[in-house]
Parts: C-alpha cells; sequence; structure tokens
C-alpha cells in the first residue's frame, strides 16, 4: 500500500458538488492520497470550500479558459515538474461523482495485477444501482461509439474515474487543450494510449456513481435559427462540428480520416439548414457515449 494516488480534480462553480467528492475522498481508507483541484475560474467560493473540507489540498486557479483539457494539462504539468515515482498512481476524476470508502484501495489492488493499464472506473445509475457504463468500443470506420459487450474489445475509455500510473502517463503525454478543449479530449486520450499499447479496462470492483444531469449541453434537437447556431459552435456541446473534426484528424485511423470528416460536416450542414435557417426542431440525432468532463453549464 506504498503507492500515493494523485487525485486531479478538475472544477467549475459546482460548489456543493466539490464538496461531496472530497468528502468521499477523506473517508478513503488508502492512506496516502493527494487531492490536485484545477479551478477553472469558479465565482462561488469553490477554492474556499476547498480548502476548508480538505486542508492539504492543492489548488490550482485558471481564468475560466482552459476548460477540461486545459485543467488536465495544467494537473500534469504540476505533477511533471516533480520529482515522483513512476509507480504513484494518478486519477483523473469529475466532482459530481461519489464512491466507498474502499474505492481506491480495490483500483490499486486491480492495477498491481496488472501491466500498462488505464482502469476506468465502472459508471453505476444512482436510483437503480445497475452499471450503465463498462468501457467503450469505438467504431471509427462508422463513427460510432457504444459500451463495449466485452473487455477484449474495449479500446476508448471516458476520463470520469480514470486511473493509471504516473510512468505510464508520462509516456502517453498530454491533453489536447486547444484542438479539443472539452468534449471529445478523454476519448482521443485514451485511444491514443490504446494506439501505443497500453490496455483500456473496467472492472466490476471499482465502481462510482455520477449524476450525469449535472453535465454540459446535449439537446439541440429542439433549438432553431440563430440560436441553434450558436450552440451547435459551442465549445459545450459534443455536436461541435469544428472539434469533431479534431478528433477524427486525431484519433482516426487515415483510411477513415477523409469518410469521417465529410460525414462530420455533412451532418452540420443538413442540420444548419434544417434547424437554422428553416427553423425547424430536428429528428433527434443520438450522440452516444460522448462523456462530457465537467459540465460547463
Amino acid at each position: 500500500m506504498s503507492e500515493t494516488v494523485h487525485i486531479l480534480l478538475p472544477v467549475h462553480n459546482r460548489a456543493e458538488l466539490t464538496r461531496r467528492f472530497l468528502r468521499c475522498v477523506r473517508a478513503q481508507s488508502h492512506p496516502r492520497v493527494r487531492v490536485i483541484v484545477i479551478d477553472d475560474g469558479s465565482s462561488d467560493g469553490t477554492p474556499e470550500i476547498v480548502l476548508t473540507e480538505y486542508p492539504g489540498a492543492a489548488v490550482l486557479r485558471g481564468n475560466g479558459n482552459w476548460w477540461w483539457a486545459g485543467c488536465l494539462q495544467e494537473g500534469f504539468r504540476r505533477l511533471r515538474g516533480e520529482d515522483l515515482p513512476g509507480s504513484d498512481v494518478i486519477l483523473i476524476a469529475n466532482d459530481d461523482t461519489t464512491f466507498e470508502a474502499d474505492y481506491l484501495a480495490r483500483a490499486l489492488e486491480f492495477l498491481r495485477r496488472h501491466g500498462s493499464i488505464l482502469l476506468c472506473s465502472q459508471r453505476r445509475d444512482p436510483m437503480t444501482g445497475t452499471i450503465l457504463e463498462s468501457g467503450i468500443e469505438a467504431d471509427m470506420r462508422h463513427f460510432v461509439f457504444r459500451v463495449a459487450d466485452s473487455p477484449s474489445r474495449i479500446n476508448c475509455l471516458p476520463t470520469r474515474g480514470l486511473f493509471l500510473r504516473w510512468g505510464d502517463m508520462q509516456r502517453i503525454g498530454g491533453f489536447q487543450r486547444y484542438l479539443l478543449p472539452h468534449y471529445w479530449s478523454d476519448y482521443e486520450y485514451t485511444m491514443r494510449a490504446r494506439r501505443m499499447g497500453f490496455a483500456c479496462r473496467t472492472d466490476r470492483s471499482v465502481v462510482l456513481t455520477a449524476q450525469l444531469e449535472t453535465t454540459g449541453e446535449r439537446d439541440l434537437d429542439r433549438l432553431v435559427g440563430w440560436t441553434f447556431v450558436r450552440r451547435l459552435f459551442s465549445i459545450k456541446t459534443p455536436l461541435n462540428p469544428v472539434y469533431r473534426t479534431s478528433f477524427v484528424l486525431l484519433a482516426s485511423p487515415g483510411v477513415w480520416k477523409l469518410v469521417n470528416v465529410c460525414n462530420v460536416w455533412g451532418r452540420a450542414m443538413v442540420r444548419l439548414v434544417w434547424q437554422g435557417l428553416a427553423r425547424r426542431p430536428f429528428p433527434r440525432e443520438r450522440v452516444t457515449m460522448v462523456a462530457t468532463p465537467s459540465g460547463r453549464d
């Protein structure tokens, strides 16, 4: 039990959720825990609450322009400036999650049994207790993301409760804070790791509960006119064709890059004509399994 777990926690104006998360951290049975809160310009007193709830936490303060990938890149830079053993463990976390007191201990136990691996927490439904997310299969030929039906098919993970060793994180590198500042950054990061030979896994022993109603802007189907256009190109929607294009160019195999870029912009143009110009609601387009990191409403 010698490893230190360094928790990278991006936050923005969700003080009560952050407080609840830190109380879960305080209750952990694993004794060696360090919290690095990356606060991206909160105006609700979040930094002060962090230091009250968890006095030993480090707080990095941004001005509201870091977003998810920028926050994680700042956390990565902070860790890289320290002399950490490669066996230490990094947990990338969302503050809208809760977990049991043995959460970290169970994750460390799993990591000790495996080599180069990214371990993502399974997500539990807070109402029913059933597991809703247990690893993603990214089909880049058709640009579809679905829950993998077996561990061997997992090639993509969200960063909601993602564990990896510090030495492995240094090999994978940083986050695409400019090309993918918010949505898609987690998928790009874990797919990059997968291409480098890291296994992507989940395990039923490492589970958290997430409040997905706190997450970002997804449903644009009822919006029309300029409101729709503005939201479509917002940094806060996974349908933004600019960032979807960045993701395709970074993560798609070469043979599918052009096809997927055309797919992204073809869908965007249809919606711009239908909802933007014709001002008609759009039949629902399902954006499958795009995990919003920090819910910047």
